[in-house]
């Protein structure tokens, strides 16, 4: 699928950011695909957002192979794991650092038999005294939090079971201060202060 357009890349109204937009998207598609293959990989790739959205590490595993992992960052310097255990301790980090909200405005969604593409524009919540140590910028406020709105292509891998077996994310760059949106408090998420593995 393709919406037509291409989409701009500015920050996100914080009354539209939807953590669940790109599942949504994903599982409107499936009803126009009919191959069993593709459809494993799309259901896996919902299962995988879904899970990701609500911040369920358990879920989110379980939508990974086991037998091989293949991650790659271009245009950024994000972890890149390259096995089961290696994705293990980078889910479990995302998810307690608290790095896991994530909005992705779909403009394109093309989904093959062992690989899926997905390009838009990404809104990704920062706490922010993370941004130093992860993109070292600084910022003005490291109590406030920011979004982060970066166009960015990622294709998903899949392994003969229709499990995730890698990620390959292309952005526009490393992160800048010009890619940062500090939030007002009330703009923030009740989610962001709920995090699920907090007392886990």
């Amino acid at each position: 699928m393709y919406i037509g357009r291409i989409l701009e890349s500015k920050p996100l109204p914080m009354n539209q950011f939807d953590t669940m937009n790109v599942a949504k998207i994903a599982t409107e598609h499936l009803a126009s695909i009919t191959e069993p293959r593709r459809r494993q990989v799309l259901q896996n790739f919902i299962d995988h957002a879904t899970a990701e959205a609500n911040g369920d590490y358990d879920a989110l595993m379980a939508s990974c192979s086991r037998k091989k992992q293949e991650y790659a960052t271009f245009g950024s310097s994000f972890g890149a794991p390259q096995s089961y255990e290696e994705l293990e301790v980078h889910y479990r980090g995302l998810i307690e650092s608290n790095i896991y909200l994530i909005h992705l405005e779909v403009e394109k969604l093309i989904v093959g038999t062992d690989a899926l593409l997905v390009e838009g524009i990404v809104h990704q919540l920062y706490p922010g005294q993370l941004i130093k140590p992860i993109h070292g910028i600084e910022v003005e406020d490291t109590s406030a939090v920011y979004q982060l709105t970066k166009r960015s292509s990622i294709t998903f891998v899949f392994d003969e079971d229709g499990l995730g077996a890698g990620e390959q994310a292309y952005s526009e760059g490393p992160t800048t201060a010009a890619d940062l949106t500090r939030l007002d408090p009330e703009e923030v998420p009740e989610q962001f202060y709920a995090n699920p593995l907090a007392a886990a």
